[in-house]
């Protein structure tokens, strides 16, 4: 029986649900969100529509078997193409103090930002940086075995997070994924690396690193990230021509955004976001880059209900041309409710 529309598989979600809820699992816990909000793109009508409105949601139910086994279910839904997706499905295994196990479809641990839920980002969309950084397979998901640990304060002793991941998906890319974090009382600092082969007819191995330090603490949160990574995608196109296949790209990103509790009736907080990011797709040609600037501000009714306005400018330059230009900039505001 197929499940084409949206209904169907909203339909089938809650059946596989119901059925985990009157199994042997131990505990089933419901949580997402949902949003409907506005963009308007500073974009030639040719390359798609300037403006749109739009809604989307997410279902999670995270299953509890035992005091060691944990399941995880994730289905999204918007009004691009009005139907539910399955997103991840995730099993972990905790059976040792400083290591645990998980196996499913997951993120891909490269970077700060790949490592937070979209519901809970500071931003609407995630940073130009990440969004091209993902294309090239840094990010993202995909089906993986992960080894990991994240910072406990009760074992103060071992100020560290790791994930060690080995991933494989079905465009033929496979490799391992690796993200170190050190906590301090005040910092953490990160690095990341990845290797991806690609296999096929047109095979290409690339790699990537990263770092970052990140502060929250006390309402104030920022963090600064750099990452140089070798493009698989350029660089097969260039290997199909005959050319040198080892492109490397640069990007950084900089975001900060302090919360301001006010307690009143209507609104409860007020939180300020910044958004700065650089990119650049051929560090051999620093003349093609791209500079976003995102000012933002995030109005909270409810610590589970707030409503975002993004002004994000970017700033396309290309080495044919001496002067920037704003397309692809955008405004957006949305308001969410999660639970």
């Amino acid at each position: 029986m197929k499940f084409n529309n949206f209904y169907g598989k909203f339909l089938l979600f809650f059946i596989i649900i119901a059925f985990l809820s009157e199994s042997k699992a131990q505990e089933v816990k419901f949580s997402g969100y949902g949003s409907v909000g506005y963009r308007f793109y500073n974009r030639n009508i040719l390359n798609g529509y300037n403006q749109e409105s739009y809604y989307e949601g997410k279902i999670q139910a995270d299953i509890k078997y035992n005091k060691k086994i944990e399941g995880q279910i994730d289905l999204r839904g918007n009004s691009i193409d009005n139907s539910f997706k399955l997103r991840e499905v995730t099993v972990k295994f905790d059976y040792w103090d400083y290591l645990k196990i998980k196996l499913g479809h997951i993120k891909k641990p490269f970077g700060t930002e790949q490592m937070v839920n979209e519901e809970d980002l500071y931003t609407v969309e995630r940073s130009n940086v990440h969004e091209n950084l993902s294309e090239m397979g840094y990010g993202g998901r995909a089906v993986s075995l992960m080894a990991y640990y994240k910072f406990n304060e009760k074992r103060e002793n071992f100020p560290y997070s790791y994930y060690i991941s080995l991933f494989h998906n079905n465009n033929l890319y496979k490799g391992v994924v690796g993200k170190f974090v050190y906590h301090t009382t005040w910092l953490n600092f990160s690095a990341n690396y990845e290797y991806q082969q690609k296999g096929g007819d047109n095979s290409l191995t690339t790699q990537g690193f990263g770092g970052g330090i990140e502060l929250d603490k006390s309402g104030f949160y920022t963090a600064a990230e750099v990452f140089y990574v070798q493009d698989p995608l350029e660089g097969s196109l260039r290997k199909l021509r005959g050319e040198n296949e080892k492109v490397y790209s640069l990007g950084a990103k900089f975001l900060t955004a302090y919360s301001i509790i006010f307690d009143g009736e209507i609104v409860k907080a007020l939180e300020p976001v910044l958004l700065v990011s650089y990119f650049v797709p051929d560090n051999a040609i620093s003349e093609n880059h791209v500079i976003q600037s995102l000012i933002g501000m995030n109005i909270y009714f409810h610590k589970k209900v707030k409503f975002r306005i993004n002004g994000d400018l970017r700033l396309t330059k290309n080495q044919f041309n001496d002067d920037y230009s704003t397309k692809e900039s955008r405004a957006i505001v949305e308001l969410q409710m999660s639970f």
